[in-house]
């Protein structure tokens, strides 16, 4: 349970990072909601195709789910940009940012992690995270989604060496 709860945690920490640089949302509460929902339905998308994937990779799938993990990462890392002052509903907006979610919760299927541990905790620090970035002036900067990126990155290079 420690294991899903700490991978749910750092899937949501990079809300914190996106949401930290946005303009100022009109429904903060309403946004953040959504991605905690939207946090826990991409995820629970990727555990079904990650136990599905595994059935037919039983050692490929440990190689492939540390992959898709450190390259997350990486993506996180490298991918920095300013943001421009636009409007974007609030849904779609989730969406974008939960959509990552996929492709770190395929690994954790692949992994065989407790599924409904998992979700309620990407769902509830999703909500958390997010809620304090959009609502907190102090929390600024890319910082944050590098430091998502490496914890990322550590987990897939563990997953590669856990047998």
């Amino acid at each position: 349970m420690s294991t899903e709860l700490f991978a749910g945690l750092l899937t949501a920490l990079d809300v914190v990072a996106l949401y930290s640089v946005l303009p100022k949302i009109r429904f903060p509460l309403f946004l953040a909601i959504w991605t905690a929902f939207l946090h826990m339905v991409f995820p629970l998308l990727g555990f079904l195709a990650g136990e599905w994937v595994t059935s037919f990779m039983v050692e490929g799938g440990r190689l492939l789910s540390s992959i898709l993990l450190f390259l997350t990462g990486v993506h996180l890392c490298l991918n920095q940009h300013n943001p421009k002052s636009s409007f974007i509903p609030p849904v779609l907006l989730a969406v974008v940012v939960s959509l990552d979610t996929f492709s770190v919760s395929l690994s954790f299927g692949m992994l065989h992690l407790q599924k409904g541990y998992f979700l309620l905790s990407a769902g509830f620090f999703a909500l958390v995270f997010s809620y304090i970035a959009l609502k907190s002036e102090m929390i600024k900067g890319p910082i944050l989604t590098r430091i998502s990126g490496v914890c990322l990155m550590v987990m897939g290079l563990l997953t590669l060496l856990n047998k």
